[in-house]
């Protein structure tokens, strides 16, 4: 008795053909996979950075408005700050004499001059502007990237304290 044997030498065009179309279809699924972990991980960093422009951009304020005993000023698109002897400077330098800060926005960072000339605090502005109304100092600020969701702005209040306290025990 003879037994045939039949011995498969390769694959068949259509074996070919639909592992071909699984592999696509594998591929394809990795590639939008990656496409929205890149676009998820893109939007988080310019999150993060609006986050950060936003964060010190209140820190820096907030210290300079807190302590000032008179009311700041705004013309031609610099915002002065008078400030005390001794104060801590938007420079991160505290000075021994009365001295006035000088806060302007150029490109896209913000710029404090308290004398000595304009040093470079922030960078990652698009725009920056403030409303001042009686003892309440209003911050617009515009961090470059900031998600649409926050129409591209947010305002930080600040309280002028220094003032209201000299005010309450005059």
């Amino acid at each position: 008795m003879k037994h045939l044997i039949h011995k498969h030498k390769g694959f068949t065009l259509i074996e070919l053909m639909v592992a071909l179309a699984a592999g696509m279809f594998l591929l394809g699924g990795v590639s939008l996979a990656y496409s929205s972990i890149n676009s998820s991980t893109s939007t988080a960093k310019d999150l993060e950075n609006a986050l950060d422009v936003i964060r010190f951009s209140s820190k820096v304020f907030t210290r300079s408005l807190k302590q000032t005993n008179s009311v700041p000023t705004y013309t031609n698109n610099i915002l002065s700050v008078e400030q005390e002897a001794g104060a801590a400077a938007c420079t991160g330098l505290t000075i021994s004499t009365q001295f006035i800060e000088k806060y302007s926005h150029e490109d896209d960072s913000l710029f404090c001059d308290v004398g000595n000339g304009k040093v470079k605090i922030l960078k990652g502005v698009n725009a920056i502007s403030y409303v001042i109304d009686n003892n309440v100092v209003s911050v617009l600020v515009e961090p470059t990237n900031l998600p649409s969701q926050f129409n591209n702005s947010l305002v930080i209040d600040i309280s002028l304290s220094q003032m209201v306290m000299n005010k309450a025990f005059q």
